[in-house]
C-alpha cells in the first residue's frame, strides 16, 4: 500500500523563527539531520525512504508573526529536485502585494505549485476574510486544493480564535467546487464540528496530521462511513516517525478499504495522481 503524507514542513533554518528550530531540535532528532542552512531535498527523500513514505506534500508559509516565512518560490524549487517524490504547496502573503488571486495564479501557472496551505492562527486572519475570496476563486478555477490549519497550537504568536473549523462553512458554501482540506480536524476542541463539515459540504476533507492516531476512533466516530473524506498527514517534523504513525493507525479497527483511501487514494484524487 503506497503512503502519501499530505502535511510536511521543510525550509532552510533561517526561514523559521529561531524558537521553532529549538522546539523541533528537542522534539525530533531527525530534524537537525535534515533541516540546515541549505536544506537539501535528497536528505528529506532519504528520510522518507527510511520511513516508507512514497510521496510527501511540502508546505510553504507566510507567517512572520509566529513561525516564519518559507516562500512559494523556495518550496517549488526544493520539490523540483525530486519531482517524483515531493509535491509543492504554496501559501498566500496578506501583508505584501500582489493581490491574493494573482499570487495563486502565479504560483500554480508559473511555479507549478499543486495546492495551497493557509494558517489563519499563525497569520492572524480569519479564513472567511473577504480579501481571500479572489484566491479561493482562482484555486477553484485551477482545481487545486486549499488546506487550512484548524485547532489549537502551542506555537508562540498563534491566535486560536482564527482556528475554528466552522469558519470554513462560509468558504465551502461560497465556493462549492473548491477542494477544502481541514488540517488537524479542529484538534482537540472542534472534532465534532470538523466532522459535521464533511457531512454538510461535499467539497471538504480532513487531514489527520497532528491528531494522536489512537484518538481517531473517538474523535471521528463516523470515520468508516466518511472514509472517502480523510487524508493522512504527519505534520513532520512535529512527529518524529511517520512509520510509527502508520503502524499505529493500521492497528485501529478500520477496514482495509478505509486504510487504502486514507493513506493514498483520497489524497491522490485531490491532487490528480495515479496510484
Amino acid at each position: 500500500m503506497p503512503i502519501l503524507d499530505m502535511h510536511v514542513h521543510a525550509g532552510d533554518k533561517a526561514q523559521w523563527t529561531p524558537w521553532v528550530g529549538e522546539f523541533f531540535d528537542k522534539l525530533n532528532p531527525a530534524y537537525a539531520e535534515i533541516i540546515s542552512d541549505a536544506t537539501q531535498a535528497a536528505d528529506l527523500v532519504r528520510f522518507l525512504d527510511q520511513e516508507g513514505v512514497d510521496k510527501a506534500v511540502i508546505l510553504s508559509e507566510y507567517t512572520p508573526l509566529s513561525t516564519g516565512v518559507v516562500p512559494n518560490e523556495w518550496t517549488a524549487a526544493f520539490c523540483a529536485e525530486a519531482p517524483d517524490r515531493l509535491i509543492p504547496f504554496g501559501s498566500i502573503c496578506l501583508y505584501e502585494s500582489p493581490p491574493p488571486g494573482e499570487q495563486v495564479e502565479y504560483g500554480v501557472r508559473t511555479l507549478g505549485i499543486r495546492g495551497l496551505k493557509l494558517a489563519p492562527p499563525y497569520g492572524h486572519f480569519y479564513p472567511n476574510d473577504p480579501r481571500l475570496g479572489p484566491a479561493y476563486e482562482a484555486a477553484q478555477g485551477l482545481d487545486v486544493p486549499v488546506m487550512f490549519h484548524t485547532g489549537t497550537s502551542l506555537f508562540k504568536g498563534s491566535r486560536i480564535k482564527y482556528a475554528n473549523p466552522l469558519l470554513l462553512d462560509e468558504v465551502a458554501e461560497d465556493f462549492p467546487k473548491l477542494k477544502i482540506i481541514i488540517s488537524h480536524g479542529g484538534r482537540p476542541f472542534w472534532y465534532k464540528e470538523a466532522e459535521w463539515l464533511l457531512r454538510r459540504h461535499k467539497n471538504t476533507s480532513i487531514d489527520i496530521s497532528g491528531i494522536p492516531p489512537l484518538h481517531l476512533p473517538t474523535a471521528f466516530p463516523h470515520f468508516e462511513r466518511l472514509q472517502d473524506r480523510f487524508v493522512f498527514g504527519t505534520d513532520w517534523p512535529g512527529v518524529a516517525s511517520p512509520a510509527r504513525q502508520v503502524e499505529t493507525i493500521r492497528s485501529l479497527p478500520l477496514s482495509s478499504q478505509a486504510l487504502d483511501k486514507l493513506f493514498w487514494d483520497n489524497a491522490a484524487a485531490l491532487l490528480g495522481l495515479d496510484r
